[in-house]
């Protein structure tokens, strides 16, 4: 009978680039699951606590902190080591005074930064998907896999959604234009800050791209490649 599924297993040498791991370490990494983000936006969250983290040295020790619950996500318990986090994912372990939330380094690799503990959370979410669905309502899909049902028209695709979790209320959109902040996530300059100064429009060969200006420089990118953190 031939064999069914894709491969539980992954070797550290077919690791995406958003995992911070040597392949010549070891022969074997852990693999994300099926989950709010793909394979390669992602790590797994095994990996973040053991090599990251390092609150624990072993496989056995992680999934042991998990199975009694003392890891949350975005507000919700999560008991796999295999769950996939991606950017500004906000992890909270019970017994730490902080918190931390997932970013991009200067290599595109996500890892944790150390915040303040969070009495509630609050996560942006990038808008990269709208349909107008039944009943004249409009479904936001986001960059993490969450679904926001709406009936401002106004919020568009690129847009950010500043949302209360677990609840997923909706406290505020950051638009996509002129003089917005925005993070790259993408590209050799993923990682970085600035505030676009022009948006220009694409074509059928060229993709919409924008001008950011960080700091004493300037440079092209993507609209894709930006994700919009204030005004």
């Amino acid at each position: 009978m031939a064999k069914k599924g894709g491969s539980k297993a992954m070797k550290r040498h077919a690791a995406p680039k958003t995992m911070w791991i040597s392949p010549k370490e070891g022969k074997w990494a852990i693999k994300p699951e099926p989950g709010p983000y793909n394979k390669e936006s992602s790590v797994p969250l095994g990996f973040v606590l053991r090599d990251l983290i390092k609150i624990g040295e072993t496989a056995k020790e992680i999934k042991f902190i998990l199975k009694r619950r003392k890891v949350k996500v975005n507000g919700k318990v999560r008991t796999s080591h295999k769950f996939p986090v991606g950017l500004f994912d906000i992890i909270s372990i019970d017994g730490l005074e902080h918190d931390y939330k997932m970013v991009y380094d200067q290599k595109g690799r996500l890892i944790p930064e150390k915040i303040e503990k969070m009495q509630t959370i609050v996560k942006l979410s990038k808008v990269v998907k709208k349909t107008c669905v039944k009943g004249g309502k409009f479904q936001l899909t986001t960059n993490d896999g969450r679904n926001i049902l709406t009936d401002d028209n106004s919020i568009k695709v690129h847009d950010t959604l500043q949302l209360e979790l677990p609840e997923q209320k909706l406290l505020k959109v950051l638009k996509m234009k002129e003089g917005a902040k925005v993070y790259i996530i993408g590209g050799s300059h993923a990682g970085e800050q600035g505030i676009v100064k022009e948006i220009l429009p694409g074509s059928e060969r060229r993709p919409k791209m924008i001008t950011v200006k960080a700091g004493a420089k300037e440079f092209q990118t993507p609209i894709e490649y930006a994700f919009v953190i204030g005004e």
